[in-house]
């Protein structure tokens, strides 16, 4: 039965949709919003603040809470993602968190079962309030493409810089590295290449430059998959970027008809691989 879902949302076009998604599944809806939105209406709005997670806690308990959602693009600054880390950790300084202790990304994981004891609300992840969002395997937009080995090459590259918790997404050319992303972002990311490109340090050989984006292993399945839309596709495209690879069943595809159409003007193919979790 559906409840009541409070969802934080960061920026883009995921969040309406997500709250049309889950106004039909039956939720009642309340946004708590972590950067700058237009309104929505008929759904109650409350800007929050990271640093102050206890006023974030009170206004769950308000609504009664039974559900939260992560949606949108969430930049945290160094002073917010400590205190989240603190607030996760149990309040201990961040200076002397032990190495084992979560940080970074994966300590959203941990705050999620802060929020749960605090407030009772289970973390969701917006696939499961619109399963249509999730990538599936093959060619997803764009002609087909047949060096699957580079993909895949990308895909597990991607992955890899996930285990550090430093992005999620990498750009590769063949068997060659060219950038991962940090936390500028998977736009900065390809603006670099971009860049690296016009210089001519990159992008000219005989191999395509190929964006894989790839789940962090250790990230909780609620927070922050990894996902493209037709942003991602002409910004490809104007980096010289041929193909994006993603991981089928772990990450998400926004605007799907916009990003297909995109991927058709520009000649850029979307595919979707799979990892072993094993």
């Amino acid at each position: 039965m559906a409840g009541r879902l409070s969802i934080f949302a960061g920026t883009g076009a995921l969040v309406p949709h997500i709250v049309e998604a889950a106004l039909s599944g039956g939720y009642k809806v309340q946004v708590l919003t972590l950067a700058p939105r237009d309104a929505i209406p008929g759904i109650k709005m409350i800007n929050v603040d990271l640093d102050n997670p206890l006023g974030i806690i009170w206004s769950l308990k308000v609504f009664r809470t039974t559900q939260i959602a992560m949606a949108g693009g969430i930049h945290l600054p160094d002073k917010a993602r400590e205190g989240l880390i603190r607030f996760a950790n149990g309040n201990v300084d961040t200076g002397n968190v032990v190495a084992e202790a979560p940080v970074g990304d994966a300590a959203l994981g941990a705050l999620a079962k802060v929020l749960k004891n605090m407030t009772g609300a289970d973390m969701i992840g917006v696939h499961e309030l619109s399963p249509d969002l999730l990538a599936g395997e093959g060619v997803i937009a764009g002609a087909g493409f047949d060096d699957h080995a580079a993909a895949l090459f990308a895909l597990e590259t991607a992955r890899a810089i996930g285990m550090l918790d430093i992005g999620q997404a990498a750009v590769t050319s063949g068997r060659r590295i060219i950038a991962v992303e940090d936390i500028g972002g998977t736009d900065a990311l390809i603006e670099r290449v971009g860049a690296l490109r016009a210089r001519g340090l990159a992008g000219n050989g005989s191999t395509p430059l190929i964006l894989a984006k790839a789940m962090q292993p250790q990230q909780a399945g609620f927070v922050d998959l990894p996902a493209v839309g037709p942003r991602t596709v002409t910004g490809c495209a104007a980096a010289g970027i041929a193909a994006i690879a993603v991981e089928a069943g772990h990450s998400l595809v926004l605007e799907r008809a916009a990003l297909q159409a995109a991927a058709k003007q520009h000649g850029v193919v979307v595919l979707g691989m799979t990892l072993d979790h094993g």
